[in-house]
């Protein structure tokens, strides 16, 4: 029987509060469509060809809208259990259509690395009874996102009108991070706050407030 691996990637969506993935497949898959998408199709494509899906990784992409280098250490690792176990990589070739999430670094990866790789088109596919549709979701994807950019300035002031106050009533930079994010109240990148990022947040109003 033939071998494979998986290999699941997305990008983060601040705007929706997904700057991480949690640990596991299936937890990663319940986290982001996208992961779970990925899952699918190659999860269907691996029993319809009759190969044994003998491991799968997913990874979180640090550029909010590109992929990056970054990727290559994980798939150094995946290359690890390809070579060891004479395994072909599974991956959804999404810039196939409309150049959907390019990721032109892998191009050269897979060649150097000596690994056989195939690579599916990002076809159309039911999940839980409904028809998932990649093109339509990263259109959507691309608009929430162009969307998030675009008010990067009104997250600036809406921090501030929290931060200031509270800095002046004389709470620290930690007590102030959670309070912030006990109110919901996103930085700028939409993450959490902690102490280091209050303190360049003030910097942003004047370095008297730091």
């Amino acid at each position: 029987m033939i071998h494979a691996v998986g290999f699941y990637w997305t990008l983060p969506a601040p705007w929706a509060g997904f700057t991480r993935l949690p640990d596991g497949i299936e937890a990663a898959a319940r986290s982001s469509l996208t992961i779970r998408y990925q899952c699918e199709r190659i999860r269907r494509y691996a029993k319809e060809e009759g190969y044994r899906l003998i491991a799968e990784e997913v990874f979180l992409e640090i550029e909010p809208d590109r992929g990056s280098e970054y990727i290559l250490p994980a798939l150094d690792k995946v290359a690890e259990v390809c070579r060891a176990h004479d395994a072909r990589l599974l991956i959804v070739d999404f810039s196939a259509v409309s150049r959907w999430r390019d990721h032109s670094v892998l191009n050269g990866w897979w060649t150097a690395r000596h690994v056989r790789v195939e690579t599916l088109f990002p076809d159309e596919i039911l999940i839980d009874g409904q028809i998932f549709d990649p093109g339509l979701h990263f259109s959507d994807w691309r608009r929430r996102t162009d969307e998030w950019r675009e008010g990067k300035a009104e997250r600036i002031r809406r921090a501030l009108s929290d931060i200031l106050p509270l800095r002046q009533s004389g709470q620290t930079f930690a007590a102030i991070a959670r309070t912030l994010n006990e109110r919901g109240v996103p930085t700028a990148t939409g993450r959490n706050w902690s102490a280091d990022s209050v303190r360049k947040m003030l910097k942003v109003s004047g370095p008297d407030q730091a």
